[in-house]
């Protein structure tokens, strides 16, 4: 065999790399291209997939949704269950004390005369011992032990626990008070966020009925054009106008969507697909509107303030019973054993108490110095208890305009919701006149594109008219701090006796 040939398996392994390099190469010829020309590709077209099944709602049901589900109202419910645990904790005051000590120890016994001073780092170092003066030092311990119960009752305090108890009542009206504003702020929020949604609706419905017209009005000015009754030129401009009205479509679908995300926040279920039921609230309430005059002392808002000026009132009451004697009845039982053979012989080597003893008796307390602390938080208090009143007014000025705004609007909604529409059926046979005088050659493309316009700005004009009386009714509702008119002519309008 010659000396420069290679076996046979040596030139099949050399094979075998060289088939290994050419697929690399031909990876390589795939990936770069695709990699440099990446910019370069049409994103692909990513359409939302919703999380869960979409759900379609009532006003009714979504109102329903939202006082259950939106974290608002929750965290306020757990305030006042808190507010209320404060009333049971201020009545513990009145509860007498009573502390068991029992200890049990192995000591040794040396003692000598000594002073122990106060302990400055506030901790009980050095424990202290009692017994005879021992005359050497010595490590063998003896058993002790002590044993004691302390009773002890404020007799009478000149009221103060009582206004603690008042404050923590004060501040439970506060709690439910915050709770009823938020169930109210909630309700109003999910019901305007879902009429707005309705509006968005109807947007898309006026949206879809004006591109069905320019469509069949394309179609019509391209078979004048083709049989030469008309010029070219129109044709451009019918395709323009289909393409403005497909892109108004495209904008009401989007505002609809945005609005039913919004309204999914509101009900407190931010990640579902929602959608609602349009068709009962396209029209205004057909009942009567009564609303007559309301006392806004009542509404929720005003009932905070109220709440409020209440607390700081009870807090400035409690203030006024904290500089008074405290009258307490002290008591103590306690005994005592040591190992140490004395006087008492010890008992179980001093496991067992050998010595009792007693105690019993009245003390009074009267911290002297805090007056002027006291009359600080009294008139910092008092200050604020004023401020609270002065928002209390505030709230009721605010609530009386919106009172009045709130009428008006209904009022003048009302006239413009029975007026659209008679503009929406002009426009309509204007549509047909304009239409009809373009294919007898008497009009151009423009009036026929204008005609259009005015046609689908009178049809959204007229379904945001028949909402905006909803939304009229439902700001006079919440002025008046209850829905269930509202509500009432809603269920009345979807059918509904829920």
């Amino acid at each position: 065999m010659a000396t420069g040939c290679r076996s046979w398996p040596e030139e099949r392994s050399s094979s075998w790399v060289r088939v290994l390099f050419l697929c690399l190469c031909w990876l390589l010829l795939l990936v770069l291209p695709a990699h440099g020309q990446g910019r370069d590709q049409p994103l692909t077209d990513l359409k939302f997939q919703a999380q869960a099944p979409q759900r379609v709602f009532t006003l009714r049901e979504a109102v329903d949704v939202a006082l259950t589900n939106f974290p608002s109202i929750q965290a306020a419910r757990f305030k006042l269950k808190a507010a209320q645990s404060d009333i049971t904790l201020a009545k513990t005051a009145y509860l007498p004390n009573l502390n068991l000590d029992v200890q049990e120890m192995r000591n040794s016994q040396n003692l000598i005369a000594r002073t122990i001073m106060p302990a400055v780092s506030g901790l009980d170092v050095i424990p202290i011992q009692s017994g005879q003066e021992s005359h050497s030092s010595s490590m063998r311990s003896i058993f002790g032990n002590n044993m004691g119960a302390n009773f002890s009752w404020l007799l009478y305090d000149f009221g103060q626990r009582g206004a603690n108890v008042d404050v923590a009542r004060a501040e439970t009206k506060l709690a439910r008070a915050n709770l009823r504003l938020t169930q109210l702020d909630v309700a109003y929020a999910a019901s305007d966020t879902y009429l707005t949604a309705v509006e968005a609706k109807e947007t898309i419905r006026a949206a879809q009925a004006t591109l069905d017209r320019m469509q069949a009005a394309a179609i019509t000015v391209k078979t004048l054009v083709d049989k030469g009754l008309r010029p070219g030129v129109d044709a451009a401009r019918a395709d323009f106008d289909v393409s403005q009205a497909k892109i108004g479509l495209i904008k009401a679908n989007r505002s609809t969507k945005l609005a039913r995300v919004d309204l999914a926040e509101r009900l407190g279920i931010a990640s579902a697909d929602v959608d609602i039921v349009s068709q009962p609230l396209v029209r205004g309430p057909k009942q009567p509107l009564l609303f007559g005059a309301v006392d806004l002392n009542t509404h929720p808002l005003a009932l905070l303030r109220q709440s409020s000026v209440q607390t700081w009132a009870a807090k400035v009451h409690l203030l006024d019973r904290t500089w008074y004697p405290h009258l307490w009845l002290d008591s103590a039982f306690w005994g005592a054993g040591s190992g140490a053979k004395g006087q008492s012989p010890p008992i179980a080597r001093g496991i067992i108490p050998q010595a009792a003893n007693y105690m019993a008796g009245l003390s009074l307390s009267f911290p002297v110095m805090d007056i002027f602390a006291i009359k600080a938080r009294k008139k910092s208090a008092f200050n604020t208890e004023r401020a609270e009143k002065a928002n209390l007014d505030l709230a009721i000025q605010i609530l009386e305009q919106k009172d009045a705004r709130a009428r008006v609007l209904l009022s003048e909604n009302k006239r413009i919701a029975e007026e659209t529409p008679r503009m929406v059926q002009a426009a309509r046979e204007n549509e047909i006149k304009i239409l009809e005088r373009y294919q007898q050659g008497l009009t151009n493309m423009v009036a026929v594109a204008e005609a259009e316009r005015i046609l689908a700005e009178a049809e959204v004009e007229d379904a945001i008219a028949q909402v905006e009386v909803w939304r009229s009714v439902l700001a006079l509702g919440y002025v008046q701090g209850d829905l269930k008119p509202f509500l009432s002519l809603v269920a009345a309008a979807e059918g509904s006796t829920k």
